[in-house]
């Protein structure tokens, strides 16, 4: 059995989703070196995750969220032509996958009529057999489109550990999740190992409070296994130079959720409505009593 802390679902979609608007910059010199030198990050990039969602809403299931996400950035050559980058987070195998890919693109591009280029990231130990294109052949049409694609499988821990740039933290705790499933102990010394490349690397307070968010929310351990964490996590980033207190409040919450499966609020109103049910109870017993 795997042994995670049952209490709270990982979503996937949603710390990629997080992670990758909070650390926009180093996510496209991580995954896209070739468009990164292009991008004036100076401009803020726009997320356009409603539109992309409203030109593919018929082609999805009614109620479906759609977590992929379409960025709009401005290139930095001077001539304000703007690009659109589509990019898929893809966990699950799905072996319509690069028709989707297909389906996405060319209604992007008639919508905006705008260059496009798009990026998936293979997160899962699978991917489909047409990863990176698709293919389309009927009595002498033929279409070819292909894409970026990055496989986290794939990615050399040797090279991960020696690279600076955060995203190389995230692919690594993608890896420590598939090679722990059933051992809490070696997941917990990954989790702690995690936490200390990223303050040894000396990101800003923004970079290593996404960071950490993102690794504790994602190496799920056992509850005896978290507040060890999450108590170890604290005492650490209370002696690191600098650390303002609005940034430790934050992660004192994310490391709460992780152990207790809710907020801290959450945790004071569902204590609260408790304690009102036991009072009405106690006050309706109370009736009964002075009645008989």
């Amino acid at each position: 059995m795997k042994e995670t802390n049952p209490s709270v679902p990982i979503n996937y979609d949603g710390l990629w989703k997080n992670i990758i608007k909070e650390q926009f910059e180093a996510f496209i010199a991580f995954f896209l070196p070739e468009v990164y030198p292009l991008v004036d990050f100076s401009q803020a990039p726009q997320f356009l995750e409603q539109e992309l969602y409203k030109i593919i809403a018929d082609k999805i299931k009614k109620g479906t969220v759609v977590n992929d996400k379409l960025v709009r950035v401005l290139l930095k050559d001077g001539s304000e032509k703007w690009i659109l980058i589509h990019i898929e987070v893809q966990d699950a195998h799905e072996t319509n996958f690069a028709q989707r890919m297909f389906t996405y693109f060319y209604r992007i591009y008639d919508k905006y009529e705008e260059e496009v280029t798009a990026l998936a990231v293979y997160t899962g130990e699978k991917v489909p057999k047409r990863y990176n294109k698709f293919v389309y052949q009927f009595l002498g049409t033929n279409i070819l489109y292909e894409f970026n694609t990055y496989q986290v499988r794939k990615a050399q821990q040797e090279q991960l550990l020696k690279n600076k740039n955060p995203f190389a933290i995230v692919v690594l705790a993608v890896q420590y999740l598939h090679q722990t499933q059933n051992e809490s102990q070696k997941r917990y010394t990954f989790k702690r190992k995690l936490v200390e490349l990223a303050l040894e690397r000396k990101y800003t307070h923004e970079q290593i409070l996404s960071l950490i968010k993102f690794i504790q929310l994602l190496l799920q351990l056992p509850q005896n296994l978290e507040l060890q964490f999450s108590k170890n996590a604290m005492e650490t980033l209370k002696n690191t130079p600098n650390m303002d207190m609005s940034s430790l409040s934050i992660l004192a919450e994310q490391l709460y959720l992780g152990v207790h499966g809710e907020t801290f609020e959450e945790t004071l109103a569902k204590q609260a409505k408790q304690a009102e049910a036991e009072k009405a109870a106690l006050s309706k017993q109370a009736e009964a009593e002075k009645a008989a």
